[in-house]
């Protein structure tokens, strides 16, 4: 009886050795291919930030000739696919999409009544990229990225008191460049959870600034007597034209999201 317990402990320890051994290599494997999707809180930084300003004055806000995008918080969600190059899982290529949308309000109390700004802007971003991984053979694989990105922006200004008043900000396109970094933990040898940090140039080339004669995004008393209307579109007036000085709309990014790996072992 003692020796038939002696031999099912040994094929016990045996048969537990080699499932921890299994799962080690799983876990620790590496495919050539996986695709991630994430979402998280974007801080507007540079110009991409701005505050309104404390008080109207007897003018009223003129957006054409603003010196930020007056936005003060964000979020983001996207998706990002990886391909390893190289044999250990060190270096890889990157692509991405990513929205994010940012943020920012004033009330502003007048004598008849409250007039409230709520102000949006929305990128959409395609990346190309990319990146090192420093320890792919890990459970916890910290990784640094770069990334060219083209940005196109969106977004509205909604001017609200006794009426409603809708500025529509120009769809226009920008490119930069995007640094991320990060650390991922496999959680089987499929699923691995990401977390990261990205810090966006949005940009860097093709700023412009459009020369106006007039300016229709500039609410008065008179345009409050109507009912709801939609006025000319804003442009981002990036560039250093004139009295118009060049904006910087970068941001920092915070984001988590799950990873899923497919594809041959890397050997």
């Amino acid at each position: 009886m003692l020796k038939l317990k002696i031999w099912n402990m040994k094929n016990l320890i045996v048969i537990i050795t080699t499932l921890v051994l299994v799962f080690s290599a799983n876990l620790n494997s590496q495919t050539k291919y996986s695709v991630s999707f994430y979402g998280g809180y974007t801080l507007p930084v540079a110009d991409l930030k701005g505050d309104f300003p404390d008080t109207l004055g007897t003018s009223l806000l003129n957006f054409n000739k603003a010196s930020t995008l007056l936005t003060s918080s964000g979020f983001n969600i996207g998706a990002i696919g990886k391909y390893c190059v190289d044999t250990l899982g060190k270096a890889k290529l990157t692509a991405g999409l990513n929205y994010g949308s940012f943020s920012g309000s004033k009330d502003y109390q007048r004598p008849g009544g409250v007039l409230t700004y709520k102000n949006k802007v929305n990128i959409f971003t395609i990346s190309l990229g990319a990146e090192y991984n420093l320890l792919p053979k890990k459970k916890v694989n910290p990784f640094i990225g770069l990334e060219l990105a083209a940005n196109f922006y969106s977004g509205k200004i909604e001017a609200s008191g006794d009426t409603v008043k809708t500025y529509n900000r120009k769809s226009e396109s920008r490119f930069g460049v995007i640094a991320n970094g990060g650390a991922e933990l496999k959680l089987s040898k499929s699923v691995s959870a990401i977390f990261g940090v990205k810090y966006a140039l949005t940009n860097l080339f093709g700023k412009k600034t459009e020369a106006t004669t007039t300016s229709t995004s500039n609410l008065t008393d008179a345009d409050e007597e109507g009912g709801t209307s939609s006025l000319n579109e804003i442009p981002l007036n990036d560039a250093d034209y004139n009295n118009n000085k060049a904006k910087s709309l970068n941001y920092v990014q915070f984001y988590a999201g799950i990873t899923f790996h497919f594809g041959d072992l890397i050997k």
